[in-house]
């Protein structure tokens, strides 16, 4: 079922670089989204009407939600990291533009005359005597700090988290790492960029200006529904995706990579968590993608011909591994998809369809086929394949594991609750 010539590949759908200026998808840059040209082509092709829901377990910035909800239809997604639930939620807010413009001006008021960041010292915060480089310059902390007590105080809900999240954006723009695949990596240059609370200002007054006009050209009419957690704790659990009709949606992929640790900046200056703990037990949270967290050990391995033959490469292999525990997240990963289908499958309308973007992965100087095995692992849940179609091809950052591979398969699953 794997279709090389798929009619959307190298369209762009699985890229999120299109949405930089995008009303409302603007006020923040999520570098890991896929594109909602990809949710409207899901849309046209599902065939779901208004009165039927789209959901995404794995919600991210809310590309699916706040697409549907442009579009006029009823979406609800999970999102395990509080940050991007709250971003993927905040996006779908409208607000009254004079009130808005209103608490503007008290907010860099408040921001130029800024207050002590509790982040000062803290970690890799800020400047101090034994670190060669810092996320952030003081007076940007500080200047933050100012402006996030004020956003605080303001009792008008929407206006409130628009506000915190300009504030959020303001500083990650003037940050001195940015991100860059599956990690922070610092700016060229950084320290000759000298971000300072005026450029902190200038990138808030931007952001603050582009939500109004946003808020103003593109009102939500259809409003989504955002749960932060555990997808497969909440899927489980609640009703509200009873009977869907369509879901669009990106799991973490099979990298070993932590996606929550990216997003440490926000979570600490949005006050999501405060302590190094608090992060930790949000990786036991998500899906068993990465090495960063002592997971239960999965007991389930009956996925099929091509997970049989990738797990006997890497077992064989293992002294080309980075680290021993790589066969068991795998396993693991594998384990987390079959349970997340299953309990869509009776979630699903009659006729439901999932589109479904994952990447292939390398280990072991081999290409793991990521896509075909949940292929297989849908099927064995009951759902019925109908397609994988490749998006493009990933560049693998070179590393001395898998020095053979110089790209990676990047594909969408479409899956369908009934046979035609």
């Amino acid at each position: 079922m794997l279709n090389d010539n798929f009619i959307l590949k190298n369209g762009g759908y699985s890229n999120y670089e299109d949405t930089r200026d995008l009303p409302r998808h603007r006020w923040y840059y999520y570098k890991e989204g896929f594109s909602p040209n990809l949710v409207e082509k899901a849309i046209e092709h599902s065939g779901v009407g208004k009165d039927e829901l789209i959901i995404d377990p794995f919600n991210g910035s809310g590309t699916t939600t706040l697409t549907s909800a442009l579009k006029g239809y009823k979406s609800v997604g999970i999102e395990v990291n509080p940050f991007t639930s709250f971003l993927s939620n905040t996006k779908n807010k409208n607000a009254d533009i004079n009130e808005l413009e209103k608490w503007k001006e008290k907010l860099l008021i408040s921001s130029e005359k800024g207050s002590a960041s509790p982040l000062l010292g803290f970690s890799t915060f800020s400047n101090k005597t034994d670190l060669e480089k810092w996320l952030f310059n003081d007076s940007i902390l500080n200047s933050f700090e100012g402006g996030w007590q004020l956003a605080s105080s303001i009792p008008a809900y929407n206006i409130r988290k628009l506000v915190k999240l300009a504030l959020i954006s303001a500083a990650m723009q003037n940050c001195n790492a940015k991100k860059d695949g599956k990690c922070l990596r610092y700016r060229s240059n950084w320290e000759q960029n000298n971000f300072d609370k005026d450029s902190f200002l200038e990138s808030l007054k931007l952001i603050l200006s582009n939500i109004a006009a946003d808020i103003k050209e593109q009102p939500i009419t259809q409003k989504s529904t955002i749960i932060n957690g555990d997808c497969r704790e909440i899927l489980e659990t609640s009703n509200l995706f009873k009977s869907f009709k369509l879901c669009v949606t990106s799991p973490p992929y099979l990298n070993t990579f932590d996606y929550t640790d990216i997003y440490r900046p926000e979570l600490f200056l949005g006050k999501f968590i405060k302590r190094p703990r608090n992060l930790y037990n949000l990786r036991l949270k998500t899906v068993r993608s990465h090495i960063q967290a002592k997971w239960k050990e999965p007991t389930l391995n009956n996925f099929g011909t091509f997970y049989e033959e990738t797990m006997e490469h890497i077992n064989a292999n293992k002294e080309n591994l980075m680290h021993k525990n790589i066969p068991m997240m795998v396993q693991a990963y594998f384990e987390d998809m079959l349970k997340i289908l299953k309990i869509l499958k009776t979630k699903a309308s009659k006729d439901a369809q999932i589109w479904l973007v994952v990447s292939n992965s390398a280990y072991a100087g081999l290409e793991v086929p990521v896509d075909l095995i949940i292929g297989d692992i849908g099927s064995k849940a009951g759902w019925y394949l109908k397609e994988i179609g490749v998006l493009r091809s990933l560049k693998k950052r070179k590393t001395k594991y898998s020095t053979n591979i110089v790209q990676l398969r990047e594909s969408v699953i479409i899956f369908s609750n009934s046979k035609i």
